[in-house]
């Protein structure tokens, strides 16, 4: 990833972490209306006894040819067609596919077809989770910011790890994609966030939920039935979003705006027809805009409409549009700038599409953004949840 640098406000806050954990936000907004949406009944965590200790499976290396671990190097020669177990010390240093941790934990081993294999990190959920905060949160921000991500993560996490446990060597990745994980990290206000919050989790029906987050939801939270999948765990009260302008709306980077090549954006969605099984983008000729066509509950977009210079319209879904727009095609250059949401319009000027929109991320469950505002602002890490995930049960 490359770094951003401090006076760019719409720099993505997980590439600027990992380059040098500073970044300053603007001021915090009021929290009156946030106030009267909440009930102190729904928020009060219950006391329960914690959950057993889990392991995650972390992927910290895909397809890798060769990973050294301390001192010792392994390459698929040494593996054969068998899982290995590599059992490390605390602070070990794992150097694999051009990044270094320092993890703590037990290594496995995967071999996989193409002659390599994959890095699986498992680590207790506690010992986990100060790594994906201190990847996650910027070092600075407030404590109470970092305590609701931690329940979120964890939840996350371990939703993960049941469903996969069967189905799967790994339950997240160290990345984006699903979870930055930084490994072994010193941060206080991480390990103090985790030790605050030790077991809490996030639950519907007794069941814990997929807590999914993003940096920020440029103002109006997004469904995760449309902006993730329209999986039946996704369908749930808590995955629905909150009504209302999210705190985050007051900020500066909420908003982003770009230029594309509306012929280059046009072969690149022709290109992801096939590998995202959506027909449509084989059929478009020309892009004249990118507009709206049917919102949400809160207002956000939840499809687009994509107008050729004839006047055709193409009806997608918004995230579908983002990620074919996002992806890479070989037989075409890498997008310069990646689209940071879904929550967007386009017009035509000249041979270029001009692209404007809100937040970073898919928009669904916590804003980090937002988070931030409401902690600085006073409200409890409780709070902060019940606003993010409305009627989930917080508790052991």
């Amino acid at each position: 990833m490359d770094a951003a640098n401090t006076n760019n406000d719409n720099c993505n806050r997980r590439e600027f972490v990992l380059a040098s954990g500073l970044f300053v936000v603007g001021g915090l907004v009021s929290c009156n209306e946030f106030e009267k949406t909440l009930s102190p009944e729904a928020v009060k965590p219950k006391s329960q006894p914690p959950l057993d200790p889990t392991s995650i499976r972390v992927r910290i290396g895909k397809n890798a040819e060769k990973v050294t671990i301390a001192n010792n190097t392994f390459n698929k020669s040494i593996l054969g067609n068998k899982p290995l177990k590599v059992e490390i010390k605390p602070n070990t240093k794992v150097i694999v596919n051009g990044k270094t941790k320092t993890t703590s934990g037990l290594i496995m081993l995967h071999p996989n077809k193409n002659n390599t294999f994959d890095v699986v990190l498992h680590v207790s959920v506690e010992q986990y989770l100060p790594g994906v905060l201190a990847g996650e949160l910027f070092a600075h921000w407030h404590p109470t910011t970092f305590a609701a991500q931690a329940v979120a993560a964890r939840s996350y996490a371990v939703n993960l790890h049941l469903e996969r446990i069967t189905k799967s060597h790994f339950d997240v990745t160290d990345g984006p994609s699903s979870q930055m994980f930084l490994g072994d990290v010193t941060l206080d206000v991480a390990h103090r966030a985790v030790q605050e919050t030790n077991g809490i989790v996030l639950r519907w029906n007794k069941k814990i939920i997929p807590a999914y987050y993003s940096a920020c939801c440029g103002g109006l939270a997004a469904t995760a039935y449309d902006a993730i999948s329209s999986a039946e765990s996704h369908q749930i009260t808590p995955l629905q979003g909150h009504s209302g302008k999210d705190k985050c709306t007051t900020l500066k980077i909420r908003s982003w705006n770009t230029e594309r090549s509306a012929r280059l954006l046009r072969r690149r969605l022709n290109a992801c027809a096939n590998s995202m099984n959506i027909p449509s983008f084989a059929d478009i000729r020309s892009i004249h805009s990118v507009e709206p066509s049917a919102i949400n509950q809160h207002g956000r977009p939840a499809t687009l409409a994509i107008t050729c210079r004839r006047k055709k319209v193409y009806e997608v879904r918004a995230i579908d549009f983002m990620h074919a727009a996002n992806t890479n095609v070989s037989a075409l250059p890498n997008p310069q700038r990646k689209l940071q949401s879904s929550f967007l319009v386009g017009k035509k000027a000249g041979s270029n599409l001009e692209l404007s929109g809100h937040g970073m991320g898919h928009g669904v469950g916590l804003c980090q953004y937002g988070a931030q505002e409401l902690a600085g602002a006073g409200e409890s890490w409780q709070n902060i949840l019940a606003w993010y995930y409305p009627k989930a049960e917080i508790n052991s």
